[in-house]
């Protein structure tokens, strides 16, 4: 039976409490920008969960890193190690089947979203927390990737915390 927008966001919600990790439902305060969202909730300190108004069949889960300036100035394409960085963190990406995207602010490399998505009619609490546990896992994977290619890059993206280090199972 299909499911509609609030209750995929009512499965969520329950699924997101589970962990005891804090969440925030940023729902009102994002349809104040856009109505390109149907709902989403911030858990943790970087994973956001949401539905997009343009697609009924689907929620996403998306970790969202964000880049200290000192280590955006290493994130440049005259950078071998960066050339080398853009291969591992695709590599691991598509073996894991997470969709990734490296965020510019204007020339300079600010960020990457890793992120994945659950189809609607497979929606239940453990297929929910299957793809929340494969995108923390690239994340860190990809947090790893960063650090052995830059020896100076800052441990400042918080993946550590407890948002991506939380299963289902506590």
């Amino acid at each position: 039976m299909t499911k509609t927008a609030s209750e995929m966001k009512e499965l969520v919600e329950e699924y997101i409490k589970i962990t005891n990790v804090k969440y925030e439902d940023q729902t009102e305060k994002i349809k104040q920008k856009s109505d390109l969202v149907d709902w989403q909730f911030h858990v943790g300190t970087n994973v956001i969960v949401s539905k997009n108004s343009n697609r009924e069949d689907r929620i996403h889960v998306n970790v969202n890193m964000r880049f200290p300036p000192e280590d955006s100035k290493l994130l440049i394409s005259k950078n071998p190690s960066f050339s080398k960085t853009i291969m591992e963190v695709s590599e691991i990406c598509t073996i894991c089947n997470i969709g990734h995207q490296w965020i510019k602010d204007g020339e300079i490399i600010a960020g990457l979203a890793i992120f994945s998505h659950i189809d609607e009619q497979n929606l239940n609490r453990i297929s929910f927390h299957n793809v929340w546990d494969n995108v923390a896992r690239v994340s860190g994977h990809v947090q790893k990737i960063l650090r052995s290619n830059f020896s100076s890059f800052s441990s400042k993206n918080n993946l550590t915390d407890e948002t991506t280090g939380k299963t289902m199972y506590g």
